[in-house]
């Protein structure tokens, strides 16, 4: 079956989470960043993928939503032609161009998407594919979950009772003061984010169309004003305390004409959004062994080392995205069944 819903606008908006995130992690010291509370935050673009993904698999594979095993090996051969072969390279370009040591162990759970699963190993490696883990668990509970959760009338009340209580459990291991590695990164924290953009995915399919600018007008207030105080809080809000926000945001986004977020530029580089995430680390490490090697560190000063870095990595993803990943992909699907 081939997928027909594709959204260009919230294409565009996964292009600038995923840029958001390389701030956080890189860019934080550069102008205009440095010293912003506002950058502080662009970590919680994580939380957003997560809810952005629920709201994808909801829409694109409504099929599921009657369980079939022929589906479901479909399904996963799509979403592993997706993810795999750019992690894997990601994985070997970290691996060949990282200085810090590393273990076996650290290496296999990397390789089978299990870093997540032990959390003080969770940023092992290529750091950023601790969220890879984390999908692929949503990815291999898709089918089953969709399907169990469809059938529910009261799927309003589930998912958010789900999310209550998820967030709950977190703030008391907060302040409980436990390992800040396994709030902040193991899978079971972060399921909630993926039914809440399940939940938010059905009701696009539902209809919203009468709301949607000013949901999307809503959530962009909401977070221009809220962000900025959270930088104290950051980690209570790691494992989807603002996932409501963010579906509301998403669902409004998916339904008003906006001709910017709808910009072919813009749609074509949110492809490579998934690249620059992942190759964001290995990237960086090749970058700026050049500097140094080249002398050229120092001269550059921060903003030239990270602009420079920056532009490199989203042409390189944007390249990935119309060779490598597409060849992948054709090899992977060469399996689907019909």
């Amino acid at each position: 079956m081939k997928n027909k819903i594709f959204i260009p606008q919230l294409n565009s908006l996964r292009f600038f989470a995923a840029i958001a995130i390389v701030i956080f992690h890189f860019g934080r010291w550069s102008h205009p960043f440095a010293n912003s509370s506002y950058s502080l935050s662009f970590n919680l673009a994580v939380s957003f993928f997560f809810v952005l993904s629920g709201f994808i698999m909801a829409t694109v594979y409504n099929n599921l939503k009657t369980f079939s095993f022929k589906e479901t090996y479909n399904f996963y051969l799509k979403r592993f032609a997706r993810i795999i072969p750019l992690y894997v390279l990601a994985l070997i370009l970290t691996i060949f161009f990282i200085d810090e040591d590393f273990t076996l162990k650290e290496f296999f759970l990397n390789l089978f998407f299990l870093q997540a699963w032990s959390p003080e190993h969770a940023l092992s490696l290529n750091f950023p594919g601790w969220s890879l883990s984390v999908e692929m668990f949503f990815y291999l509970l898709f089918p089953f979950v969709f399907s169990f959760i469809t059938k529910r009338k009261e799927l309003f009340r589930f998912t958010f009772v789900f999310w209550f209580l998820s967030n709950l459990i977190v703030l008391i291991f907060y302040f409980l003061n436990y390992k800040i590695e396994f709030i902040k990164y193991y899978p079971l924290f972060h399921l909630n984010e993926f039914l809440i953009g399940i939940w938010a995915g059905i009701t696009y399919l539902n209809g919203i169309n009468k709301k949607a600018f000013l949901l999307f007008l809503g959530s962009l207030i909401f977070l221009f004003f809220y962000l900025p105080l959270i930088s104290d809080y950051n980690i209570i809000h790691h494992d989807g305390l603002l996932a409501p926000v963010f579906a509301i945001l998403i669902l409004g986004t998916s339904k008003i004409k906006s001709i910017i977020l709808s910009s072919k530029p813009l749609v074509k580089l949110g492809n490579a959004s998934y690249g620059i995430y992942i190759l964001q680390s290995p990237i960086y490490l090749i970058i700026y062994k050049l500097y140094n090697n080249f002398n050229i560190f120092d001269p550059l000063g921060e903003e030239g080392r990270f602009y420079i870095y920056l532009i490199i990595l989203i042409l390189i993803s944007y390249l990935s995205s119309i060779t490598f990943e597409k060849w992948m992909k054709r090899v992977f699907l060469k399996k689907e069944t019909n």
